[in-house]
């Protein structure tokens, strides 16, 4: 690594990691929580009757993995999801919370990352469909049968998909060329992800003018939060 830390490291909660990571690499390197690993006890420490039952899930990961809010408004949002569910008075949840600042996106979002987070949660997914197939105490023979298994169900599901992007054609929210080509060019869940995107670029972003300036940085405001960003252009002449 030509003597250089690493930027961060992603690791789940078990404290004999994080004691190592603490001791090999110090405070030169942001160590922080796996949320996937996180939210994946959220069943256990609520109760599955009102996991099951309730929204809980999808609004928490709604401010969790929300990458364009800031630290206060993450806890605004959270703060009030577990006040709605009468879960103040849960320890696990108020321990998350106090170790926010290392597994919430919104507390490091400055720091570039190249969805790390995102390909960890990817990587975390994959073991845990295999472990629907498998366990430890398989013989090589039954490993074998199982994986096919396995293998069979992904590409199962990843036919189906092909066949209704390739005859299916997503609603268009605008009739800016761009957005048909996005939707000619992506698949039906990366495209709805752009949609989302491109929606709030065209109807609640925008320059700020503040009059002629010879700046490299150009305010754009967020309508639908109040907020402006500077955003910095490499100008050419």
């Amino acid at each position: 690594m030509s003597n250089k830390y690493h930027v961060c490291i992603i690791t789940d909660q078990d404290r004999g990691i994080r004691a190592g990571v603490k001791t090999v690499f110090g405070d030169k390197t942001q160590h922080i929580y796996c949320m996937w690993h996180i939210m994946k006890k959220l069943p256990d420490k609520i109760g599955t009757t009102l996991y099951r039952e309730t929204n809980i899930m999808k609004e928490l990961c709604s401010c969790v993995w929300a990458e364009d809010i800031e630290p206060s408004e993450f806890e605004e949002r959270w703060c009030s999801v577990i006040s709605s569910y009468g879960l103040t008075d849960n320890e696990w949840l108020d321990r998350m919370f106090n170790k926010r600042a290392s597994s919430i996106l919104a507390y490091f979002r400055d720091l570039f990352m190249g969805g790390l987070m995102r390909t960890t949660s990817r990587s975390e997914s994959e073991n845990s469909f295999f472990g629907n197939f498998m366990n430890p105490n398989l013989t090589l023979v039954e490993f074998l049968m199982r994986f096919e298994s396995a293998m069979d169900a992904q590409r199962w599901k990843q036919s189906k998909l092909i066949a209704e992007s390739k005859n299916s054609f997503p609603d268009l929210e605008t009739p800016h060329p761009l957005e048909k080509h996005a939707s000619e060019f992506y698949t039906p869940v990366m495209f709805s992800e752009f949609k989302n995107e491109w929606v709030a670029a065209c109807f609640t972003c925008g320059v700020k003018i503040l009059g002629v300036t010879t700046s490299d940085s150009i305010p754009i405001i967020d309508r639908e939060k109040d907020k402006v960003t500077m955003l910095t252009l490499s100008l050419t002449k």
